[in-house]
């Protein structure tokens, strides 16, 4: 495990005044605070305008402001997009389950906010922050230029992110060494014989899906295997995509033995795809998740994986954001975690000829 802590200091910023927004607009005060409080009156144009503008100005309306002078709110936001579903989210649930656990011991509530529309997600931050309804919040699934970490970054909000971003020197995160995990992985199938490994991966706006095809890579290198681009699929870590992708490589006809998934959901959906198309697995096809979701072991057969704790994380990430709501030096704790193989009965030996 590597753990590291780094010291930065936050320049003090001024923000705007209510009559200062509404002078960038040339609109009344009345109208801009019946906007950012939502009034029915006040068309969606209008609202949206001054939203954007306040945020821009970083405006701090008077509910946060009254918030900041009495002291805490005791609550940490998560914000999760309505499109998690199924077994895409079993690890996001594990991982919440345990960060609310964790931050009720610290006496703090878990706020977990549905995103419907991700083009209002920006506002949402800004408004539950605004309101002093959250001290900080906890981001997952990191994307490359991730706009979410810009806006609290330039606003002084504590976060704590699961998962490195492109600006990963400046902020706090805890990771697991998925490029690690992934050449451990190949370089396991490798071993039983496997010279033809494919790869379903993830959402490439996901920054970790580089990691992932980064170590695949070094895992085909370091077990003396060429690298074929061909077998790499493109996906989105759903069940759906494993699904598709194993069609797509088996219509291929591309003499695949094995696949490493980008995760345990599209492993599954990928076995499940074997299952329909006769490919008894492991015996013709081995399979390989990653996350290690507790439904895992009761999939049939019971999945290969590689495996780190969703429950670890939750707790490591509470007391991180624990500590730098109360005033943390300010630091940036930085936590690399490994993965383990976890080796069930959905991988094996390579077929004889």
């Amino acid at each position: 495990m590597q753990s590291r802590t780094t010291e930065t200091h936050k320049v003090p910023v001024k923000r705007a005044t209510l009559a200062e927004v509404a002078e960038a607009l040339g609109v009344g005060k009345p109208t801009v605070s019946r906007a950012l409080n939502d009034y029915p009156d006040i068309s969606e144009d209008t609202k949206r305008r001054v939203r954007e503008m306040a945020n821009k100005l970083g405006y701090v309306g008077s509910s946060r402001a009254r918030q900041l002078q009495k002291g805490a709110a005791d609550t940490i936001g998560l914000l999760v997009t309505a499109a998690s579903e199924g077994l895409q989210s079993a690890y996001q649930s594990e991982f919440t389950g345990a960060l609310a656990a964790a931050l009720d011991g610290h006496g703090l509530d878990l706020l977990l906010h549905a995103v419907q529309d991700p083009a209002a997600e920006i506002d949402t931050y800004n408004r539950l922050w605004q309101q002093g309804k959250v001290d900080g919040f906890v981001l997952m699934r990191t994307r490359i230029r991730d706009e979410r970490i810009n806006f609290l970054m330039e606003r002084g909000v504590p976060f704590v992110t699961q998962g490195r971003s492109d600006l990963a020197d400046r902020h706090s995160w805890i990771d697991i060494d998925s490029e690690e995990a992934f050449a451990q992985g190949i370089e396991f199938l490798a071993r039983q014989g496997h010279r033809r490994i494919a790869m379903i991966s993830g959402d490439p706006d996901i920054f970790s899906t580089s990691l992932r095809e980064d170590g695949y890579r070094a895992g085909l290198e370091s077990a003396g295997l060429p690298y074929d681009p061909t077998l790499i699929v493109p996906g989105d870590f759903s069940a759906a995509c494993g699904r598709l992708g194993l069609k797509q490589l088996v219509d291929s006809a591309s003499g695949v033995t094995a696949i490493l998934c980008a995760n345990d959901a599209t492993a599954m959906g990928a076995i499940s795809q074997a299952h329909e198309l006769g490919l008894s697995v492991p015996e013709q096809l081995s399979v390989m998740g990653y996350d290690g979701v507790r439904m895992a072991e009761m999939f049939s057969p019971p999945l290969t994986t590689l495996s780190h704790s969703a429950a670890e994380s939750g707790e490591r990430i509470a007391s991180m954001i624990v500590g730098l709501v109360g005033g943390d030096a300010p630091a940036n704790h930085q936590i690399l975690l490994p993965a383990q193989i976890i080796e069930r009965r959905s991988t094996g030996p390579t077929a004889k000829e």
